[in-house]
């Protein structure tokens, strides 16, 4: 006996209803639940800081500091050359009897500009600022590290550039580099613009330097004869559509206007 009275045991566990009621919680999205963001801020801080960096890119005469993990994240011609030079680092470290043999340093064959490095790590951690090279030589030489290491996205950047301060100036050599590394879409369509422009035509035409490239000539001629082409002309002639390449261009419109004359 209590104060309350008798204690007895109960038979069966009360129970708050038949079926279950689904009870909602409003919470606040994540801002990064699977520290993605951390993780990508926390490199590009290493990098800035010049810390715990384990490979040299070198090139123009200077050493640049980066992380293997963060190249060969983004490149996998960056990664196999960079696995390989471990490799061979770790063997030769077996056979001799110090293995502190310093940082890796992988060297960027044809390239000279300082500031195509820095732009290519930019891109490579992210850097805010977008892409701005100051000079042409410094874009071809971002283009040919993108092509060889195949950065999609840091060739269309350096691609873009092309066009930028486009002038009869500059547009024999960017069309030249068109030419090198393959980009037809573009060539097309800086060629198509300097033929409408009969000023602009005509001033580049008097210039020495398109003398000297006598395929490049031979291509902008052809072009423009198409274009300047009158609409009484066969549409037949039309209808055959571009050659895959400016060689076969040249060499098929070149031997028309022979057959013309």
């Amino acid at each position: 006996m209590t104060h309350w009275g008798a204690v007895t045991a109960l038979q069966r566990l009360p129970q708050l209803g038949t079926e279950p009621v689904d009870l909602s919680v409003e919470l606040p999205a994540p801002s990064d639940a699977d520290g993605r963001s951390a993780l990508t801020e926390g490199i590009r801080s290493l990098y800035q800081k010049c810390q715990f960096y384990d490979v040299f890119l070198v090139g123009g005469g200077n050493r640049f500091p980066a992380h293997m993990a963060a190249l060969g994240a983004l490149s996998p011609v960056f990664r196999e050359q960079l696995v390989e030079m471990r490799a061979k680092r770790e063997a030769e470290s077996l056979e001799e009897s110090s293995a502190d043999q310093g940082h890796l340093e992988l060297h960027l064959d044809g390239v000279s500009s300082t500031e195509a490095i820095r732009a290519l790590l930019d891109f490579v951690y992210g850097l805010a600022g977008g892409y701005a090279v100051s000079s042409d030589e410094a874009n071809v030489d971002v283009l040919r590290m993108a092509k060889h290491y195949q950065i999609q996205a840091l060739q269309e950047l350096a691609a873009r550039r092309l066009v930028q301060d486009l002038s009869t100036a500059n547009v024999v050599q960017r069309l030249k580099t068109c030419r090198e590394f393959a980009l037809e879409g573009l060539f097309e369509q800086i060629s198509d613009e300097l033929i409408g422009s009969g000023e602009a035509l005509r001033e580049v035409a008097s210039h020495q330097e398109v003398e000297q490239e006598p395929e490049l000539l031979q291509i902008l001629l052809v072009r423009a004869a198409r274009c300047l082409r009158p609409p009484t002309e066969p549409a037949a002639v039309e209808k055959r559509g571009a050659p895959p390449t400016w060689e076969a261009a040249g060499a098929r419109d070149g031997k028309r206007a022979k057959v013309e004359r």
